[in-house]
Parts: C-alpha cells; structure tokens; sequence
C-alpha cells in the first residue's frame, strides 16, 4: 500500500522549466441583509444554486478553471494550472467578474475574511453530500474545532508541481518549517462571533484543534528532515482513521478503522487504482501535504481583496529556486526541536515581537522570508522568461509593513468606523 501511494505522489514528475503552478481560492458568501447564504437547494437562491450558475458561465465562456463547494457553502475557484502565476491572476479576473455578476444578481456579497466574522457553526447549514456527513460526524469526535473548519473558514491553497523525490521532500520539509511565520503574515481573521478576535490567529487555531491524526503540521507527526519525508508522510495517511471509505461502483460508505485496514481489505494492489489512492491523500489536512504529482501548501489565509496572490508569490519564490532552497535548508539544518515547536506556538497569537527561533523575533524571520521569495521570484523570472511576479508580493508586503497584519488592523479600522460590523463588512469586493 505504502509504495502504491509512493508511486502516485510521484508520478508523471514534471522539469524545472514546465513547472506548473496551481491556486485555490475559497469565498464565504452573504446575503444582501448579511446572513449567511443557504448552501443546500431550497426556496431561496442557495450556495448550490450559484455554484451551478458559476459552471454554467464558465463552460459557456469555454474556460478551463473549476468551481466546487465546500461543507459550509463556501465557493471554491480552482485555477488551470500555468507557469506564470500572472496567468493564474488573469484567469482569476475573469472568475471575478463572472461571480461578482452572479452575487449582484442575486442580491448576494462575498467577504474576503478566512472565518466567518459573525456566525457560528451552529448556526450555519451543512451541505448534504454523504462525504461530508460523514466528515462532520468524525469531527465531532476527534477535535473541538472542526466544526468551525468545514463551516466557517475560507482559505487559499498553492499547489506546486513536483521535479522528482528530492524535490518533493525539500519542498515539504522548508514549507513545514516556514508555514507558522506564513501564517502569522497572511492572517486574516479579526472577528468571531460578531466580536474582535484581538491577537488570537484563529484559522490557524482551529485547524490545530480539529483532528491531530490528520492535521497540524508534518513537525507534528514526527518528520523532523526532508530524509524519506514522502515514505513517513504515506505512514500518516495509512495509520489516520479513515473518514469513509470508497467502494468499487464509487460510492462513499462509513468505515470504522485506518485508512490502511479499509484498502487492505477492500483491495489487493493490482485493484488499488489511482483514483481510490486519492481519495486517501485527501483525508488528510496537513498544513503541507502531497497530491498526485504535486504539493499543497495550506497555511496561509484567505487574504484581503486584491491581494490574493500574494501568498502563492510567496511561496513559489521561498521553493522554486534551488540558489534560496540550499540557503534554507543550511539555515533550518542549524534548528533544534525547540525552534520548531517554539514557531508553531507562536503562530496562535498576532504579536509579531514574540521571540521564536534562534532568539529573533517572529517579525524578523517574517521579514527575511519574504526577503528570500522577493529574491527567488527574480531568479525565477529570469531563468524561466517570464515577467517578474514580485508584483503580486510586494504591495501586500507594502501593506504589512505600513498597517500591519490583516487581522489586526482590520479590527482598528472597524472600531474607529464606529459602524455596527454588519455594515463594516457589507463591502463588497
């Protein structure tokens, strides 16, 4: 079984020079009265509704990009994966005015917070999909927060084309070690339940509070080195409860035990097809993790309008270029365990001048960081012909030295507003 999902993260490996770049960029959607959108099919315009309005536009317009929903209602666009992330931001554009056609239509905004500022998850409906259920059922159990995460939370993935073995597990292994000071810059979550969240970095506190025999960081599941980080990321997938499971005809079925007992008893290797190995890799929420022939970065928050790309600059500079690689890996090669335990921990509160690693404050390490993505999205450009993404990085890293984090001074601007917050946040973007 191990070798089989092996095989499939590392299939069709791709060269340096045809390395694609995908994005995934989720919105929580309200009503114009500033309720949350109803998500299942019902008498009013609902979640479903404007996802398959979203397909229809986008199959007319004959565009390769997707559309999908998540347990909350929250509408996902998924990019065509490109090689310059300029493309993915023009594709981007045109989503935009499509889904911005769709919600004016329909009375409807989208708010560019990664939690939802004023709902609970008691209150907000779940979408009838059996893997859902399911998931939501195993979520009660395995963690306080994961009801949050599947109904109240939005985000932005990066995905990013793997060259061969080696490249994967460095590209794991730095992403891991970076992703609390990610994000600690990208965090975009200043209200909960209608309130000031204050310092309290809440995205990345309910993923940490929702299942940790599947979420959290690599770090946390033993991985302390990029050696055989692929075969120990296939040891967290086999030996996670399964969340259900996938018969022959494709139906999704409960099962009761690891993800390894469900393939070895509904398998045998020459059965486990690539498919059904997917839907393994997918039951497990890592900050980093691995998909076929790829890795997903998963930290950063759904960031202000107008700046998404922001974070995929950020980390298409930090891992694609081998001359920045070689100079974190020597960096993170000299961090004890308490370096690494002491950068997570800190990533729970938005106080940038937390001492963390190696005596430097958390606003230091994000400044070099970034410092290393402006530098390796120049090489990039110039060894790939392509225009020079540092624009898509430098105005957010404008905005974090001038205002600070998102989820900070976002919280400022709506006290002094003096605003009741529904109407603060009834800007649409």
């Amino acid at each position: 079984m191990k070798n089989k999902i092996i095989e499939l993260i590392l299939k069709n490996p791709s060269s340096y020079k045809n390395r694609l770049i995908g994005v995934e960029i989720e919105d929580i959607v309200y009503t114009d009265n500033c309720n949350r959108i109803s998500v299942n099919p019902s008498k009013d315009y609902s979640a479903s509704d404007l996802l398959n309005d979203l397909i229809k536009n986008k199959d007319n317009n004959n565009e390769t990009y997707d559309y999908s929903i998540e347990p909350g209602g929250q509408i996902e666009w998924s990019s065509t994966p490109h090689l310059s992330l300029h493309d993915i931001q023009k594709e981007h554009k045109r989503h935009l005015e499509s889904f911005r056609s769709l919600l004016f239509d329909n009375n409807l905004f989208a708010i560019d917070y990664t939690v939802d500022p004023i709902y609970s998850p008691s209150t907000v409906e779940l979408i009838d999909s059996p893997k859902y259920i399911l998931m939501n059922n195993l979520f009660e159990k395995s963690g306080s927060h994961g009801n949050w995460m599947m109904r109240n939370t939005a985000s932005i993935q990066i995905n990013v084309d793997i060259l061969s073995k080696e490249d994967g597990e460095q590209m794991a292994f730095l992403s891991d070690c970076i992703s609390p000071f990610a994000s600690l810059l990208f965090a975009n979550a200043p209200f909960i339940k209608s309130d000031p969240a204050g310092e309290k970095n809440y995205r990345h506190i309910i993923w940490s509070k929702t299942d940790k025999n599947r979420c959290g960081y690599l770090f946390d599941h033993g991985i302390i080195s990029s050696d055989n980080l692929i075969e120990k990321f296939s040891d967290i997938v086999l030996n996670a409860p399964s969340i259900f499971s996938m018969d022959k005809n494709d139906n999704v079925k409960p099962f009761m035990g690891t993800i390894n007992k469900w393939l070895n008893l509904s398998y045998d290797n020459n059965e486990l097809s690539d498919q059904i190995i997917n839907v393994a890799l997918h039951q497990i929420f890592t900050h980093v993790r691995f998909k076929q022939g790829i890795i997903e970065l998963r930290c950063a928050d759904r960031p202000p309008a107008g700046y998404e790309f922001a974070p995929t600059a950020f980390w298409v500079g930090i891992l694609t270029d081998g001359v920045i690689r070689d100079k974190l890996m020597e960096l993170f090669l000299s961090w004890k365990p308490i370096d690494r335990e002491l950068s997570i921990k800190n990533a729970d509160i938005i106080n940038l001048e937390k001492i963390g690693p190696q005596n430097t404050s958390m606003h230091d390490w994000i400044n070099y960081f970034s410092e290393l993505a402006l530098e390796g999205l120049s090489n990039r450009c110039h060894q790939l012909s392509i225009s020079n993404e540092e624009d898509l990085l430098i105005p957010y890293l404008e905005l974090f030295r001038n205002k600070g984090v998102p989820g900070l001074f976002r919280q400022n601007e709506y006290i002094n507003s003096k605003n009741p917050l529904k109407e603060f946040i009834s800007k649409p973007f």
